[in-house]
């Protein structure tokens, strides 16, 4: 028996037929899906890598509350590595009658180190490259020039001189990550703000220094520097992603679930396509095992057909996984970098890789079993059962198919919830499955027509019924989280950004100009407007102790956290947007000496409730107690803090004031006046801000729904397997009945019972595990409060029982208008 050949011309004659189109479908989605969110992955992580350091403005750097010593330039300069100072600090400017707060950043010679520092010479101008600027000289945002009446060549009072400005900043290297910037910024050179005596003691400068050199001297001076670096932070390339990353990562949460769930199905539709494809091929290997033909060319003929069917499905999937990620990449569009590398050929290799295992995993179990079929199978329609290393093979298929999709994703929590969920559901159904059938055995006695006739044929074929009942659980529950929990989850994630969310904050307001400036909301039409107390102090101690952070994502030393400024308010009311997690909040009108905490500060000092933290406010130095802890909804874009504390027992603690407020933009020009008649209060516009958000939700929306495509046409796979798995039986059996006087009435009311009875309970199976599996993956993974939708999951579920009947009409009505006797033959 030449093995090649007779699995060559089996596959042209066979390919045709429903279960290996099937399985070569399955393969298809399963490796395009995989290329394609793998492909995406792999070039947005190679873009962020290769841009890190112009986002950061050099391959490493040491930042803190003080310069940095020199020491650290020296050694830096004998290792081949340039370096250059950086320092900024608030400070406001004038400019004849006007004044404005801004960020002051002053740069040294050498700046940038990495990426490129663009100006203009006039407002609107082309833009070019620039370095350092020149003593005397300065580069102002057109926000700042715009706020002080600046024009190129003006003369801006700084300090106890003047500086002109020559250039308008368009775009700094190392900005890149910083979401908000609450102040325009104006980059000078460092000489000037030493000449004018703006880092004296007391001031609120962050310094910076920055290196940069090849990529095996920066990792032996990051060693060096971290048993050094003390009281300093230092500051890498995952600091300069950081601020993308957030994005992308969300975004790719998202695309992980549609992709795992794909990828599942592909399996599952391959494991009863393939099961199918070996019960049909019983007579057809006792036939040839008459004919002496060895059980190993007989396997390795079948496994061969499989294999050789695997070839094109993994290149047609690659070339379909590539053109949907130019399609993601399209999608999602600012959202990713701008320039991206080529693709990689790993994602497609592990694509394929995906493809292969799905195959010979979850298709190669049933082929074992026709190891065993004897040649009285010809007269007697003997069959093995399934052997027990066939359970071992899928075992082992599933875990090679969850290792690389996590490989490929990157996502090992969302992987744990999702497979870990649908896992149980299998389980469930199963037990359930035999449960059922056990209870319909003792129930079919009693039972006339076309109910008996149709639980008979379930409980006929348990085996066969049971993967069924699994196989269309498990397509019903993906199907549901992809057409109802996942655009949940995306609404949800659009709805923590409603219309009126604030776009506007205004800060620096002084105490006695609380009312004039409420006063001048109101009249613009902003509905009561909540204004805060702003103060900044310091965190001197943690019980009585120096704080100490507990954990650093930067693993830097910089431990000096009670030279940190911290931001506080008080109130008496808890806050909005805002959830107790923990402990009492105060009641209005207390004046004991209480603090709430944010959850992620709580965290970052290891604080509990009972604590004491120690601030130094003004000149005064008071102790609170932590009594409640919180979660702050960052998203919410209202004026938060980490540090609340008690009104009634802060004193005479020096503060001003804050508020957020949403006001439609064309509004936004009469703001404008009131900058002018308080110039001391900044103004910071986000609605760019929000806009940009929103523009990220509506991209990774429709990105989803791409990768969901390739996950609903995967279900619709398993669906038409599951259905079919039983196929030639029941063809076989409507012909014995036919034969013994049953009508076609009848025998179609039997499918519809059968079909009935798996689809009512397997969509009852779906939707209790897609609601349950919905809410938890929503909470642990998206961060996310989801209620389930049990409208939409109800109308799933009937329609899948719908679906489940209308197939197996739709299965029987060739087999009801065909010949008895040539049913027979064909079964």
């Amino acid at each position: 028996m030449n093995v090649l050949r007779h699995a060559g011309r089996a596959l042209r004659r066979e390919f045709l037929a429903g279960d290996l189109l099937t399985v070569f479908a399955a393969l298809v989605l399963g490796v395009a899906v995989m290329t394609a969110v793998g492909t995406l992955v792999n070039r947005v992580t190679l873009a962020l890598t290769s841009s890190a350091a112009e986002m950061l403005g050099g391959d490493l750097g040491l930042g803190g509350r003080e310069d940095v010593p020199q020491a650290f330039a020296d050694e830096a300069r004998a290792r081949g590595l340039a370096s250059t100072r950086m320092v900024s600090f608030p400070s406001v400017l004038f400019h004849g009658d006007e004044s404005q707060m801004a960020n002051i950043k002053a740069v040294s010679a050498g700046y940038p180190l990495r990426g490129e520092l663009r100006v203009s010479r006039a407002s609107g101008g082309a833009g070019e490259v620039a370095g350092t600027p020149a003593a005397g000289e300065a580069y102002a945002d057109p926000r700042l020039m715009q706020a002080l009446g600046l024009q190129v060549g003006d003369a801006l009072e700084f300090g106890a001189g003047t500086l002109t400005v020559t250039r308008v900043l368009q775009a700094e290297p190392d900005t890149s990550g910083e979401l908000m910037q609450l102040s325009p910024p104006l980059l000078v050179n460092r000489v000037d703000v030493d000449r004018a005596g703006l880092l004296g003691p007391g001031s609120r400068a962050s310094y910076r220094m920055m290196f940069a050199g090849n990529t095996d001297a920066i990792a032996d001076f990051r060693g060096w520097l971290q048993p050094r670096a003390k009281g300093l932070r230092i500051v890498g390339i995952a600091d300069a992603q950081r601020g993308v990353r957030g994005a992308f990562d969300l975004a790719g949460r998202f695309l992980s679930l549609a992709a795992l769930l794909a990828v599942l199905l592909a399996g599952v539709a391959t494991a009863l396509a393939a099961n199918r494809f070996a019960l049909r091929r019983i007579d057809q290997v006792a036939v040839l095992r008459c004919l002496g033909a060895r059980q190993r060319d007989i396997l390795s003929a079948m496994a061969l057909q499989l294999v050789l069917l695997a070839v094109p499905a993994c290149l047609v999937g690659i070339g379909l996984g590539m053109v949907a990620q130019a399609g993601l990449v399209q999608a999602l569009g600012g959202l990713i970098p701008g320039r991206l590398p080529l693709p990689q050929a790993t994602p497609a290799l592990s694509g394929a890789g995906i493809g292969l295992v799905l195959l010979l995993g979850f298709g190669l179990p049933p082929l074992l079993r026709l190891r065993k079929v004897p040649p009285m199978r010809v007269l007697n329609r003997s069959f093995a059962t399934l052997p027990p290393s066939s359970l071992l093979v899928y075992a082992a298929a599933l875990a090679a198919t969850v290792a690389l999709t996590v490989q490929a994703t990157g996502d090992v929590r969302l992987a744990a919830w999702v497979l870990g969920g649908l896992a149980a559901l299998a389980l469930l159904a199963g037990a359930a499955g035999a449960a059922l059938l056990w209870l319909l055995r003792g129930l079919q006695p009693r039972l006339r027509g076309r109910w008996k006739l149709g639980l008979a044929a379930l409980t006929r074929r348990r085996g066969l019924a049971v993967m069924q009942l699994v196989g269309l659980s498990l397509s019903l529950c993906a199907l549901l989280l992809l057409s109802v929990i996942g655009p949940g989850l995306l609404a949800q994630w659009r709805d923590r950004l409603p219309s009126d969310t604030p776009n506007y904050f205004l800060m620096n307001i002084q105490p006695e100009q609380r009312q004039p400036v409420l006063a001048a909301l109101g009249a613009l039409g902003v509905d009561s407007p909540g204004i805060e107390p702003f103060s900044t102090g310091r965190l001197l101690a943690v019980n009585d102790k120096p704080p100490q952070r507990q954990a650093r994502e930067d693993n830097s030393n910089d431990d000096d956290d009670a030279n940190r400024p911290v931001n506080f308010s008080w109130r008496h009311d808890f806050p909005p947007a805002n959830t107790l997690l923990s402990g009492t909040y105060w009641a209005p009108g207390s004046t004991a000496p209480e603090a709430s905490i944010e959850q992620g500060w709580a965290e970052r000092y290891g604080m509990t409730l009972g604590d004491t933290v120690t601030l130094q406010m003004g000149e005064q130095e008071r102790r609170f107690t932590v009594t409640s802890i919180r979660k702050a909804d960052w998203d919410s874009f209202r004026v938060n803090f980490f540090l609340l504390l008690n009104e009634g027992a802060v004193g005479d603690a020096p503060y001003n004031l804050i508020t957020a407020f949403h006001l439609p933009r064309e509004q936004a020009p009469a703001l404008a006046g009131l900058t002018r008649e308080y110039p001391n209060i900044s103004l910071l516009d986000i609605d760019s801000i929000l806009q940009r958000v929103r523009e990220v939700v509506d991209r990774v929306t429709q990105a989803v729904q791409l990768v969901m495509g390739f996950s609903l046409l995967a279900g619709v796979l398993v669906l038409l397997a599951a259905l079919q798995a039983t196929a030639g039986e029941r063809r076989y059996d409507s012909a014995v009945l036919r034969t013994l006087g049953a009508t076609r009435t009848q025998l179609r009311g039997a499918v519809l019972v059968e079909f009935g009875a798996l689809g009512l309970l397997s969509s009852l199976l779906a939707v209790g595990t897609a609601a349950l599996l919905g809410s938890v993956v929503a909470r642990q993974v998206f961060e996310l409060q989801l209620s389930p939708p049990w409208g939409p999951l109800l109308v799933g579920g009937a329609l899948g029982v719908a679906l489940s009947t209308l197939a197996g009409w739709w299965g029987t009505r060739r087999i009801l208008h065909t010949p008895p006797a040539l049913a027979l033959r064909e079964a």
